[in-house]
């Protein structure tokens, strides 16, 4: 299929197509680092649960509002502070309860919430969110309904709640 040199537009988006694949290839590599960050340019990459450790922060902390004692949100926050050029941040599940957290914690570097994937926040609100994205059947953002619901037929829970498959 040829685009005549112009990017697609995502169906039902808005959004050029490269906008989601930069920030999957930014997120895999959060996902691969020791850290579960990823700093590139102003933009910082916070990867989602991925050890015994975080499924316990998921359960413990997150419900209760104490993010900022997850392991993940003091890796990112000594990421911001080693890096402070830092103005975005994408994410995937847990990182983006802890890109939330880190732009509360620091009112100062007016950071942007530029994307976040599968995020388990509980909104019941009509607004959508323009940063914010999910898929139909994603069992952990089932209760965002202020993020964009892209529906792709994914019915595999562990498939659906990826932060890939938007392009």
């Amino acid at each position: 299929m040829k685009y005549n040199k112009q990017i697609p537009q995502v169906k039902n988006l808005g959004l050029q197509n490269n906008f989601h694949y930069k920030n999957k290839l930014g997120l895999d590599k959060a996902y691969k680092s020791n850290t579960s960050t990823h700093i590139d340019g102003d933009t910082m990459f916070i990867a989602g649960t991925k050890n015994l450790k975080d499924w316990y922060d998921d359960i413990t902390k997150l419900p209760f509002g104490l993010t900022k004692h997850a392991d993940r949100y003091k890796d990112a926050e000594k990421a911001l502070k080693e890096n402070p050029n830092v103005k975005n941040l994408v994410s995937h599940s847990l990182g983006s309860s802890v890109s939330d957290e880190l732009r509360k914690q620091h009112p100062d570097k007016e950071l942007k919430l530029k994307a976040l994937y599968g995020s388990p926040f509980v909104d019941f609100g009509n607004k959508t969110h323009e940063n914010r994205f999910r898929h139909k059947f994603d069992p952990i953002s089932f209760l965002d309904r202020g993020a964009k619901t892209v529906d792709l037929g994914l019915v595999n829970p562990i498939k659906s709640h990826g932060y890939d498959d938007y392009e």
